[in-house]
């Protein structure tokens, strides 16, 4: 049956390929063919990370990728209508069919409304090349969702002022230890400086909740975190997710209404990052040094945990250099909410929080935690328990990252020689398992995974032949080696 279906998925890339003058002005169409192999029949770190969750669960394993994406403004250059679509097909042990995007967007001038799967990544960080943002990294499937906003950069009042923004409604769907919640996430950012000056301050806020649903596991008798056997999502609950402030609606809610839980907390999950950013521009080359600051509760605005967070350089040299970018970051997640931070301590500041850690990416009534479909949906390096040693998990099924308590460096590097590019990806982190009582602490272990990614051009197909190697050494996840190697067409 395998031997069958790449015979046929051949048959169609060269069906494909002599039909390229056909697809040529009208819209771009991407083919890829290639597969996996491991020596675990598990990806490595940097082959499983950002990839929109379209990845093999097990190896070996054989994929086909094909998307296509309009190319040209339907009907004017002020109203346009795009679309996109990507299937990806997984034949292996578990085979998948997997739908990464599946689109349709309206954009009149700035202001954009789309409707569907589409790959994004919130919050200013190197967009190519990052570990990932902290809080929406594209480490997992797009969640089906409508979003309205201004995604680019519009002028406000001034030509040094500009500013973009989004506001989404989502569907998590049928998840593992719940269903029928839904996201709801908006971004604002702004920018101080002209767009083709010199320097550029750009600052902003990305807001993520779950909320609503019904849980799939039973809860015991009295349980405080339910009520009528669901979590509330009428219009009261929704004002308080996309404004979570308890004060600004001048009412209390009753218990009889609502459960004792979620009056004692907010309505929902809430985490998000606040995002800080100077771009330097000067003689064709860019520099931009970026901070994502994490929030689950008010602890960040009382100035407890601000050393937790993501700092990063971004550096794009001139086009004549062999060097296309590199990219250096800096993550830390070790404080929590667990005591002052250090600039907290430097203005003799109180813990406004006492005893009110966080438990980064988990939740008590969202047993799933910061995830879509078990695939980290923030930064990859809080990983899964299921992707760490045996010995390093716990018999808690209800928490979905035990080992968030940790520091990582990550070196990213885009270059070329010739027509061939590569990208390499290299991190060393120490990790610490959690505060949390029901996780553990995990004796600090280190781990170091590396990729390297080669695109080769075949001029003869007019395609390029990708080649990706991976190695994962260290006492978090098992000692690994992967490859991946494939064809990719383009129209």
């Amino acid at each position: 049956m395998r031997i069958f279906v790449v015979i046929l998925l051949c048959l169609t890339l060269r069906t494909v390929f002599a039909q390229e003058k056909q697809f040529q002005n009208k819209f771009i169409y991407q083919f890829e063919v290639g597969g996996y192999f491991s020596l675990t029949n598990k990806l490595p770190f940097w082959q499983a990370s950002n990839q929109y969750g379209s990845i093999p669960k097990d190896l070996p394993s054989f994929l086909c990728r094909q998307s296509i994406r309009t190319k040209r403004d339907t009907l004017n250059k002020f109203f346009k209508l795009d679309y996109g679509l990507e299937v990806v097909t997984i034949l292996g042990k578990q085979p998948q069919l997997l739908l990464p995007e599946a689109y349709i967007c309206t954009k009149i001038g700035k202001f954009q409304v789309y409707a569907g799967r589409k790959k994004e990544i919130f919050g200013i960080v190197d967009t190519i090349l990052s570990s990932g943002s902290l809080s929406w990294s594209g480490n997992a499937l797009p969640i089906p969702r409508v979003q309205i906003g201004i995604p680019n950069y519009m002028k406000l009042f001034f030509n040094w002022l500009s500013f973009k923004g989004t506001f989404s409604h989502g569907w998590f769907g049928n998840q593992t230890y719940a269903k029928d919640y839904y996201l709801h996430q908006k971004s604002f950012f702004l920018r101080i400086g002209k767009p083709d000056g010199m320097l550029k301050l750009h600052g902003g806020i990305v807001h993520n909740v779950q909320w609503g649903g019904v849980p799939k596991v039973k809860l015991p008798e009295g349980d405080d975190r339910l009520y009528n056997g669901r979590f509330p999502e009428d219009w009261f609950v929704y004002a308080n997710v996309v404004l979570p402030f308890k004060k600004l609606w001048g009412m209390s809610p009753k218990y009889e209404d609502y459960n004792k839980f979620e009056l004692g907390n907010r309505f929902g999950n809430h985490l998000g990052t606040l995002d800080a950013a100077a771009e330097f521009t000067f003689n064709k080359s860019k520099l931009m040094l970026y901070r994502q600051f994490i929030f689950e509760d008010g602890q960040l605005f009382g100035l407890t945990n601000t050393d937790d967070g993501l700092y990063g350089l971004s550096f794009s040299p001139e086009n004549k250099s062999a060097f296309k970018k590199i990219v250096f970051e800096y993550v830390f997640t070790k404080n929590q909410g667990r005591y002052v931070s250090g600039f907290g301590r430097l203005l003799g500041l109180k813990d406004r929080h006492p005893n009110e850690e966080n438990f980064l990416f988990n939740h008590q009534q969202y047993l799933d935690g910061w995830s879509y479909n078990r695939y980290t949906i923030g930064t990859p390096f809080l990983t899964p328990e299921e992707n760490l040693r045996s010995e390093k998990q716990l018999d808690n099924g209800y928490v979905f990252v035990n080992n968030n308590r940790i520091w990582a460096f990550y070196l990213g590097l885009m270059n070329q020689i010739g027509s061939i590019n590569f990208t390499n990806r290299v991190s060393y982190s120490k990790n610490f398992g959690s505060y949390d009582l029901i996780g553990k602490p995990i004796s600090p272990v280190t781990q170091i995974s590396y990729s390297v990614n080669t695109v080769i051009p075949l001029s003869r197909l007019k395609a390029d032949l990708n080649i990706n190697i991976a190695v994962d050494h260290g006492d978090l996840i098992r000692d690994n080696f992967g490859s991946y190697i494939s064809v990719i067409k383009r129209w």
